[in-house]
């Protein structure tokens, strides 16, 4: 059963990955036009998007870590 939540923990962490680290791409190359074309407030708000989804790609890369450490089986002596 542990084995099985830490998979399900694994698929779902590569899942919010991807999802998070496409918009955080997506939203860097906003940010980037914002500051050629010199708006502050479409500035401003590029980056707090892109930060606030560059915490939560690190956040599902730690709910794959702990997927693995369930999934792994447990070399306890």
């Amino acid at each position: 059963m542990k084995r099985t939540i830490g998979l399900l923990a694994i698929i779902y962490g590569i899942g919010l990955s991807g999802y998070f680290g496409w918009w955080a791409l997506k939203d860097n190359a906003a940010l980037e036009d914002a500051v050629r074309a010199n708006a502050p407030q479409a500035e401003l708000r590029h980056r707090i998007n892109v930060t606030a989804e560059g915490i939560w790609f690190l956040l599902s890369n730690i709910v794959i870590l702990q997927g693995v450490g369930l999934a792994l089986p447990d070399k306890r002596t």
